[in-house]
C-alpha cells in the first residue's frame, strides 16, 4: 500500500520540478539560474563569435549588480539592422563613451553607443579595403588601432579617430596581424602568418605612433596571435593554439627577454598576475595556471580551486574590481556556450547557462554609471 502511494506523489513531484525547469530555461527574461548581485563590478558586454559563416553572432550584457544577464542587446536596440550582428564577432572593446565590435567575416567594423548598444557608425569594407579581414582593436590617445589584412601576404593596421570615426592613417606590418597593444609611444603587433603553413610569420611588428611607421620586426616564435602588457614595460605574447611557453618582449629594447614554461592557449593580464588556460588536446585536459609576472614565475595549483569541469575553455577575463575571473565554454562549437564566474579563490559563484554560440569575448562597462576599465 505505501509503495503505491508514494509512485504517483514522486511522479507528480518531478513533473513539477521538470516543468519549473523548463520555464526557467526558455525564459531568458529571467535572471541567471545561480547569479549573484554584486555591487563592486562593473557588468560587462559578452561577444558570442557564432558559427563562421552562419551569420549568427550575437552581443549580451550581464548587469552583475542585479544578477540579470539580457542576451542579443544589438538587436533589440537597433531592430532595423537586417542581418543583425553579423558574422564571426572576432574582438571588442569600450573606449569613452563608444563600444566597437570587430566583425571578421562581416568585414566591418559596428561603433555602438556603450551606454544603449544603438549604432552609431559602421565601418565596412566597401569604404576601407583594409577592413576585409578584421581581426583585433586596441585603444589609445583618442585613437583606435585595427588589425587586419586584405591578402595573404599584406598585413596592415588601420587608426580610427574616435572623435570623428574616420579612419586616418594605415600602415603594412606582417602577414596575417591578430592582437595588438600600445606601450608608451608604440603600437606592438603580433603576426601571424597563418594561411602561410610553410612560412609562418614569427615576428611582432613595432610602429612608432609618431610618424606611423614600421620600425622593427621582433623575432619571437612562429604563428603569433595572443600579445598583452603588463605595467611594467613588458609585452607577453603566445601562438596560436595551446603551447609550452609564454614570451617575454622588453619594450625598453624592444627585444626578447624571456620565456615563461607554461601550457597556453588564452590569457587575461588583471596587475601583476596573469591567469591562463591552456589545453593538451591529446588527452582533453585543460590546465588554469596563474603566473606572477613581477618575478616572471608559475603560481602552483589551479586558479580553479574547487574542481569545476569545462568543456572548452574559449575566452577569459578577470574583472579588475573585485577579482572575479570569468571563463567561456564554447562547448561544441554548434550550439549555445555557457559562462562561469569564479571568486577571486577560484570557487564557482555563478553559472550563466545558454549564452549565444562560440561565446568568447568580454568588455567590462556599467551601463548604469562610469564606463569600466
Amino acid at each position: 500500500m505505501k509503495q503505491n502511494l508514494w509512485l504517483p506523489v514522486c511522479l507528480y513531484l518531478a513533473g513539477i520540478l521538470l516543468i519549473a525547469a523548463c520555464r526557467k530555461e526558455r525564459d531568458w527574461t529571467l535572471p541567471p539560474q545561480n547569479a549573484e548581485k554584486d555591487t563592486t563590478s562593473t557588468g560587462f558586454y559578452f561577444l558570442n563569435e557564432g558559427g563562421w559563416g552562419y551569420n549568427n553572432a550575437t552581443l549580451d550584457y550581464f548587469d552583475t549588480h542585479s544578477g540579470v544577464y539580457e542576451r542579443d542587446v544589438f538587436t533589440k536596440a537597433n531592430p532595423d539592422a537586417v542581418l543583425g550582428l553579423g558574422d564571426t564577432g572576432n574582438d571588442m572593446g569600450v573606449y569613452g563613451s563608444k563600444l566597437y565590435v570587430v566583425m571578421n567575416w562581416s568585414k566591418k567594423i559596428e561603433i555602438l553607443d556603450a551606454r544603449t548598444a544603438r549604432r552609431i557608425k559602421v565601418l565596412t569594407d566597401q569604404t576601407h579595403k583594409a577592413i576585409e579581414n578584421a581581426r583585433s582593436i586596441t585603444f589609445a590617445n583618442g585613437f583606435a588601432y585595427l588589425s587586419s589584412y586584405t591578402t595573404s601576404e599584406k598585413g596592415m593596421v588601420l587608426e580610427i579617430d574616435t572623435a570623428t570615426l574616420n579612419v586616418t592613417r594605415t600602415v603594412e606590418v606582417g602577414r596575417q596581424p591578430d592582437e595588438l597593444t600600445v606601450a608608451g609611444n608604440k603600437l606592438y603587433v603580433a603576426n601571424s602568418g597563418g594561411y602561410s603553413p610553410a612560412n609562418l610569420e614569427r615576428t611582432v611588428s613595432v610602429i612608432d605612433l609618431s610618424a606611423f611607421k614600421v620600425i622593427k620586426a621582433i623575432s619571437v616564435a612562429p604563428n603569433l596571435r595572443r600579445l598583452k602588457k603588463d605595467g611594467n614595460g613588458f609585452l607577453y605574447i603566445c601562438p596560436w593554439g595551446t603551447t609550452g611557453k609564454l614570451y617575454v618582449v622588453d619594450t625598453k629594447t624592444d627585444r626578447l627577454a624571456d620565456s615563461i614554461n607554461v601550457m597556453v592557449e588564452d590569457f587575461t593580464i588583471v596587475r601583476d598576475t596573469a591567469y591562463i588556460y591552456g589545453t593538451d588536446y591529446g588527452g582533453g585536459q585543460h590546465a588554469y595556471t596563474r603566473v606572477d609576472l613581477k618575478n616572471k614565475k608559475v603560481i602552483p595549483g589551479s586558479f580553479i580551486s574547487d574542481g569545476t569541469k569545462i568543456t572548452m575553455p574559449y575566452g577569459i577575463a578577470v574583472d579588475p574590481n573585485n577579482g572575479s575571473i570569468y571563463i567561456a565554454d564554447a562547448r561544441n562549437y554548434s550550439e549555445a556556450g555557457d559562462l562561469y564566474c569564479f571568486n577571486a579563490y577560484g570557487k564557482l559563484k555563478s553559472t550563466i547557462w545558454k549564452t549565444g554560440i562560440i561565446p568568447g569575448h568580454i568588455a567590462f562597462y556599467n551601463r548604469n554609471g562610469s564606463p569600466g576599465r
